[in-house]
C-alpha cells in the first residue's frame, strides 16, 4: 500500500500540484489546495479504509521556489514522509 500512495502521490505531484502551486499567490490558498488534492487522492486509493492526517509544511526557498514536505500517517507500522520540491521558472 505504500509504494502505491507514494506512486499516486508524485504522479499527482507532477500533474497537479505543481501546476496549482504555481498559480496560487497566497499561503492559506497553496495550503488548501495541497490539502485537499492529496486527501482526495489518498482516500480513492485506500477507499476510506484508513483515517488519514496529511501535515503540509510550506516554505519558500530564497523567493525562488516552494518546498512541500507531507507526513502521512494512517498505520503506526508504516507512517511515511513524502517531500517534494518545486522551482519557480519564472522570476
Amino acid at each position: 500500500m505504500k509504494s502505491k500512495i507514494i506512486n499516486s502521490l508524485t504522479t499527482l505531484f507532477n500533474n497537479e500540484l505543481k501546476e496549482n502551486l504555481l498559480k496560487s499567490r497566497n499561503k492559506e490558498e497553496i495550503s488548501n489546495t495541497v490539502s485537499n488534492l492529496i486527501k482526495n487522492n489518498i482516500k480513492g486509493i485506500t477507499a476510506n479504509t484508513y483515517k488519514v492526517v496529511i501535515e503540509i509544511l510550506l516554505n519558500e526557498n530564497k523567493g525562488q521556489g516552494i518546498n512541500v514536505n507531507t507526513r502521512l500517517f494512517y498505520n503506526n507500522q508504516s507512517d511515511f514522509f513524502f517531500k517534494k520540491f518545486i522551482e519557480n521558472v519564472i522570476i
